[in-house]
């Protein structure tokens, strides 16, 4: 009794770590009938069981890139501070006014920092806010969805399928801002 428990462990390992994957290399590894893999696989549902594993490890691996994100930009604005502040400090124990070369140089130091600071903090470098950018995105989004449903228009001219093809493309569509319905505008494709 304890070999099987002992074999049906390591089969489910075997499964879960993708090291092996089908019943049949499993069961020719632990010396026991593919079916037996195939029994103890459906009893303890291993697919389910992978898929919360495969999603619980893409979630980590999305946490550890948006917490080394935050880090990275984090130490990037803090570097923009500091050149910044060394700049001022020098301009502050400058024995003369600089003449127009230097101050260009400075100039662009200072705008290399100011655009180093908005892409740590996320913004765009030409200024943009991040509900800009989104907006210019959903609008292209729409302007995409009325060409295919103009084209729709033009050549399908079964209603049912007119109206088949509005209902997948609405369905389909993530829900905008603030609408609350995942509705384009167009209501209805004729």
């Amino acid at each position: 009794m304890a070999r099987i428990r002992q074999a049906r462990e390591e089969a489910r390992r075997l499964y879960l770590t993708n090291e092996i994957t089908t019943n049949t290399e499993i069961a020719a590894r632990l010396r026991v009938k593919p079916h037996t893999v195939g029994k103890w696989r459906r009893d303890e549902d291993w697919d389910a069981l992978k898929r919360k594993i495969d999603v619980r490890a893409a979630e980590m691996f999305v946490e550890k890139i948006a917490s080394d994100k935050v880090t990275l930009n984090v130490r990037h604005y803090r570097l923009w501070e500091l050149i910044v502040a060394r700049l001022f400090e020098s301009l502050k124990g400058a024995a003369k006014v600089p003449d127009i070369r230097e101050m260009e140089r400075i100039a662009g130091v200072l705008d290399r920092a100011q655009k180093g600071q908005r892409l740590a903090k996320g913004f765009s470098v030409q200024g943009e806010t991040e509900e800009v950018i989104r907006a210019e995105a959903q609008a292209e989004h729409r302007k995409l969805i009325d060409t295919f449903i103009d084209s729709v228009k033009e050549h399908v001219k079964d209603e049912a399928t007119r109206e088949r093809i509005r209902q997948s493309i609405l369905e389909a569509l993530p829900e905008e801002e603030g609408s609350g319905t995942g509705n384009t505008g167009n209501e209805s494709v004729q």
